[in-house]
């Protein structure tokens, strides 16, 4: 499973993995940005990607991560707030669900074989 957002770096990764072999479901957080989620699911299956997850994870973004920065006052670089706070918080978010949902698709196993 590889976290994807369409972009150049991870429609690269994509492809790369694709052609080492393996078998790659992409996996798209919606945080609330203002992409176009079904070009996105297009693209990735263009590129070869078994299947496309996007998953709505706006609710968890917001009540886990950005109420906690915005309590902390999360600054970075001593300027910019919320920015790249923001960016960090939602790789963050991404991973955990990327992960919750590799574990319902292949149970407990390592390898990822069912």
């Amino acid at each position: 499973m590889l976290a994807y957002s369409g972009g150049l770096d991870t429609s690269v990764i994509l492809k790369w993995l694709i052609k080492k072999g393996y078998d790659v479901i992409a996996f798209v957080a919606d945080v609330g940005q203002k992409d176009d989620f079904e070009a996105v699911r297009e693209k990735a299956l263009a590129i070869g990607a078994s299947k496309v997850i996007i998953e709505d994870l706006k609710k968890e973004f917001v009540t886990d991560y950005i109420f906690k920065a915005v309590k902390a006052n999360a600054v970075y670089e001593d300027r910019y707030l919320l920015d790249r706070a923001g960016t960090s918080a939602h790789s963050k978010e991404t991973d955990r669900s990327c992960h919750r949902i590799w574990r319902r698709l292949c149970g407990s196993r390592r390898d990822g074989q069912r």
